[in-house]
């Protein structure tokens, strides 16, 4: 250990793109799921959480005996001594909110809980959530909701490589992860939350066998607020550009009427938009709170396109609703190989339980698990696996036009109104100066190793395109239907015969 002699450094800023949660496990009578905070009621986001998405995001880029030199490993304690496990390498501070003049709160700070700035995150927003069955109505106990942090809060973070001279070109790879498009932390990150954009990575190498070099490292306090060495620091630029990761965006506009709820209600309506506050930087020293914006949850489209994708996929093999009856039908398309689970909860469909059989329109649909991932089962025997597409959150950036709508169920009977069913709900409408709403997906191109996946992925996205896949609430009143375009890796997806 003794030529460990240098050490490479970098301070980072990111900002959070979309909402982000790192849960702390705890909940209230506010939410199921609190996110972490610090000594100052603060988020912050924990350094165990950052060093474990990126050695996840190595292990694509270097060996296991590489990753374990630099960030260790867990002996199994067969044998005892140096060989058991080994500790890393890699230092990683907690990543502190950035608060007034681009400062991280680091330490106990006396803010004023009624500050404009830091008063909002007392009291951060909850997102309710709620998982669709294949009928298209809410599931049992599929009802939840989490804190998020808001868009655009900024943290700032440290590492440190204790390393020798020959692992440079590693540290640069290290650093190269942070810029990936697929890089996202805390929880919910393939259902819009999460993603980073680097405002700032300053760098720099020092050699400890210098003296300079040593009385500087020396010099230097675990405090984010210290100097970053200003005659050493290097201003790193970094790009990532992601080969296995396929873009599609949807360009799109809405036809009419469109509703994706808050689960809240006003003083006007049962049933309101959701809407979130979001940091702006505009001055770089001076961030400030936005008005309340209209959200477009990105679970609420990555729920739609899954039972779309799943209809899609069944349709391309000829597995009908009529055919779900029938178990020898079923035996035949299983067999067909288009059907493999790629796990133990193959060896345990039985095609005479038509619960098993409804199953692959649902959790076991190769499509919906090759894309969106899979849970474990009850029994806990056939793992999990998270999904290959990636999802954000979009905050209109212009308010679209609020109309409020009224309802009445009437007495099929009487033809009159039903006593007590009268409400009414607050929806989005018209969208200023023709803006559009965008939509960003990522795909790992993984996903579509299975048959046919790609093909009932894309025509699934179609369908948003014109109108015949709605997203958000009341789409049998006629509300959230679009029309757009595909842009696939910049190019637009065009319509193939």
């Amino acid at each position: 250990m003794n030529n460990l002699t240098h050490r490479y450094m970098a301070r980072i800023i990111v900002e959070a793109e979309t909402p982000l949660t790192v849960g702390s496990g705890e909940n209230n009578i506010l939410t199921n799921q609190m996110v972490v905070t610090d000594i100052n009621g603060l988020p912050y986001i924990p350094g165990t959480s950052l060093a474990g998405v990126l050695r996840h995001a190595l292990e694509q880029e270097l060996t296991e005996l590489e990753l374990n030199k630099i960030m260790g490993f867990q002996g199994e304690r067969k044998t005892e001594g140096p060989d058991d496990g080994q500790g890393s390498r890699l230092i990683v501070s907690h990543a502190q909110m950035i608060g007034h003049e681009g400062i991280p709160i680091d330490g106990i700070t006396k803010n004023q809980l009624d500050d404009p700035f830091y008063k909002p995150f007392q009291n951060l927003p909850v997102r309710q959530h709620v998982r669709i069955s294949h009928k298209g109505t809410s599931e049992d106990k599929g009802k939840f909701d989490e804190q998020v942090v808001y868009k655009g809060t900024r943290f700032c973070f440290e590492l440190e490589l204790v390393s020798d001279r020959k692992e440079e070109s590693k540290w640069k790879k290290m650093l190269e992860q942070f810029y990936s498009p697929a890089f996202r932390i805390g929880g919910g990150t393939r259902k819009g939350f999460g993603e980073l954009s680097i405002i700032e990575c300053k760098t720099a190498s020092l050699d400890l066998s210098n003296e300079d070099d040593l009385d500087l490292y020396l010099e230097k306090t675990s405090s984010l607020n210290d100097e970053f060495w200003n005659n050493k620091e290097e201003t790193n630029s970094i790009e990532n550009s992601e080969d296995n990761w396929i873009t599609y965006k949807l360009h799109l506009k809405p036809d009419d009427f469109f509703l994706f709820s808050s689960g809240l209600e006003s003083a006007d309506a049962k049933m309101i938009p959701v809407t979130e506050k979001i940091v702006k930087w505009d001055k770089p020293d001076n961030p400030e709170f936005s008005e309340e914006k209209t959200l477009v949850p990105a679970s609420s489209v990555k729920g739609a396109l899954a039972h779309r994708v799943a209809f899609y996929y069944n349709k391309l093999h000829g597995l009908t609703a009529e055919k779900l009856k029938e178990s020898s039908s079923i035996n035949e398309i299983v067999k067909g190989g288009f059907y493999d689970f790629r796990n133990k909860a193959n060896d345990k469909f039985n095609s005479a339980i038509y619960e098993d059989r409804l199953k692959l329109v649902t959790t076991y649909n190769p499509a919906v698990r090759a894309l969106f991932g899979f849970a474990l089962d009850d029994d806990k025997d056939n793992g999990a696996k998270r999904g290959n597409a990636i999802f954000s959150d979009v905050h209109l950036d212009n308010e679209p036009k609020k109309k409020l709508l009224n309802h009445v169920a009437i007495d099929r009977f009487t033809g009159g109104a039903i006593d007590g069913a009268l409400f009414s709900e607050e929806v989005a409408g018209s969208m200023e100066n023709q803006e559009k709403l965008d939509i960003k997906i990522l795909v790992h191109k993984t996903a579509f190793e299975h048959p046919k996946v790609k093909e009932a992925f894309e025509l699934a996205l179609k369908d948003i395109c014109t109108g015949m896949l709605p997203l958000g609430g009341g789409t049998m009143r006629g509300h959230g239907c679009f029309n757009g375009i595909i842009i696939k890796n910049g190019k637009e997806l065009k319509n193939e015969k």
